[in-house]
C-alpha cells in the first residue's frame, strides 16, 4: 500500500474541469480521486440589448454564452484555461487576465469608449469585479448564469482514503470547494495531519488555514499547470518482490 499512499491525490473541483485535472495527474503519475465538492446548475442568459465585449470569471459561464451569443464577440477570460475552454467552443477573438478579478480589471484598464461589458458570472459572484471596471469607465451589464450547490458528503472512496491514510495531497480550486469540504470532514479533520493541500490562490489557502493539513502550499500564480509542480516528484515505485529477489 505504501506506493498508494505516496500517490494519491483528491480533485474537489467540479466539472467542467474535474476530468481535464485528473487526466493531467495521470500524465503526471499520480493517482487521482475524484473528490467534487460544488454541482454547477446552469441558468439561461438574458441578452443585453448591446454586447460589445464579454468577460468570464470561470469556465463555468461559457455553456450559457455559446447558446446565446455569436462566437466572434471579443471575449476577455479570468485565465488561460477558461481562454483555451472558450476558443475549444468556438469563440474565436479570446484573450485572458492573470487569473484573479483584479487581473482583468488591469488586463482591460480604462474603458476605451462607450464601450458595453456582458460580465458573466455565478450567483453570489464578482460584485466587487463589476464596481471595479465601472470605476475604469466600462458600461458593465452582470449577468449570474449559473449557480452553485455545495455537497454535504464527501464521495466515498476519496473518505475511505483519506481514513486509511492514502491520501498525499488535495487540490483546491476555490474557496467555497475549500470551505465545502472541511464542513463535509467534520470531526473526521484529524485525518488531515499527514496530507499536504494545495491552493489555487491565497484567498483559497485562507480558508484552509484552521484545518490541521500537514502542509498548506499556495500556486505562486492562479494558474493549473503552477498548482501541479506545488506536488513535486512522483515517488518512485519499490520494485515488486519478484524483481528484489532477483538482485539479493
Amino acid at each position: 500500500m505504501a506506493e498508494t499512499r505516496q500517490r494519491t491525490v483528491l480533485v474537489t473541483r467540479p466539472e467542467p474541469g474535474l476530468s481535464d485535472t485528473c487526466e493531467a495527474l495521470r500524465k503526471l503519475g499520480w493517482e487521482p480521486c475524484p473528490a467534487p465538492m460544488l454541482t454547477i446548475h446552469p441558468l439561461p442568459l438574458k441578452v443585453p440589448r448591446r454586447v460589445d465585449r464579454i468577460v468570464v470569471t470561470s469556465g463555468q459561464s461559457l455553456d450559457a454564452l455559446r447558446l446565446a451569443l455569436p462566437p466572434d464577440i471579443p471575449l476577455t477570460a479570468v485565465g488561460q484555461r477558461t481562454a483555451e475552454r472558450a476558443r475549444e467552443m468556438g469563440f474565436s477573438r479570446v484573450d485572458h487576465a492573470a487569473g484573479t478579478a483584479a487581473s482583468i480589471i488591469h488586463h482591460l484598464g480604462p474603458s476605451p469608449g462607450n464601450t458595453s461589458l456582458l460580465l458573466a458570472t455565478g450567483q453570489g459572484l464578482a460584485g466587487d469585479l463589476a464596481i471595479g471596471l465601472r470605476q475604469r469607465g466600462w458600461a458593465v451589464t452582470r449577468r449570474v448564469v449559473y449557480w452553485a450547490r455545495s455537497f454535504s458528503r464527501i464521495a466515498s472512496p476519496a473518505r475511505e482514503m483519506l481514513a486509511s491514510g492514502q491520501v498525499a495531497a488535495i487540490l483546491f480550486y476555490s474557496p467555497a470547494t475549500a470551505r465545502a469540504f472541511l464542513d463535509a470532514l467534520g470531526p473526521a479533520r484529524p485525518q488531515l495531519a499527514s496530507v499536504r493541500a494545495l491552493a489555487l490562490s491565497p484567498r483559497i489557502g485562507d480558508a484552509l488555514r484552521n484545518a490541521p493539513f500537514a502542509d498548506i502550499a499556495i500556486a505562486a500564480k492562479p494558474e493549473e499547470r503552477l498548482l501541479l509542480d506545488l506536488l513535486g516528484p512522483v515517488p518512485l515505485m519499490p520494485f515488486p518482490p519478484s524483481r528484489r529477489n532477483r538482485l539479493s
